[in-house]
């Protein structure tokens, strides 16, 4: 499976995927497990799994993993341009879905930790995101009143060297 990326855009009649129309039909049938679409007249189950980084999809045979964006996601992404491009595995990253209400630190302050970087509130409850370690702030990719996804980043370190 590779990493391809497609717009998917559900219409009155079906599917938009890249700009080309498909024609789905939900079917309904009692009792059966998952959903089951037809799909230019030829009849798919299609069954689904919640797994980590997003969903797991069977169709017809054949396996997905994918996440979904939003477009107010895909936006915010595009105009705070790709973060996981060149964040490390050091930087703070959002662990759900939700809205940054306070940034705590400020680029150039030195943390130890454990100490509070950013407040997001998710399903109506403040969560402090602190440092998992020691380090000094690069910079702070949010501001209060934005939206955030899970594994966005957040806060980025300095390299141990610099």
């Amino acid at each position: 499976m590779g990493d391809d990326a497609h717009e998917v855009e559900r219409t009155g009649e079906g599917v938009r995927i890249d700009g080309r129309d498909l024609p789905v039909e939900l079917v309904h049938k009692p009792g059966a497990s998952g959903v089951h679409l037809r799909i230019n007249d030829r009849g798919y189950s299609l069954l689904s799994e919640r797994v980590e980084a997003g969903w797991r999809l069977q169709l017809g045979g054949r396996h997905f993993d994918l996440s979904i964006e939003d477009e107010r996601a895909r936006a915010i992404r595009e105009l705070t341009g790709d973060a996981d491009a060149t964040a490390s595995s050091r930087d703070l990253r959002a662990p759900m879905p939700g809205l940054v209400v306070k940034i705590l630190a400020e680029p150039g302050q030195r943390v130890d930790a454990g100490v509070g970087l950013v407040v997001v509130e998710a399903m109506k409850m403040e969560n402090e995101l602190k440092s998992e370690g020691p380090g000094v702030i690069a910079t702070i990719r949010v501001e209060p009143g934005q939206a955030v996804n899970r594994d966005d980043v957040l806060v980025t370190f300095e390299s141990e060297s610099g």
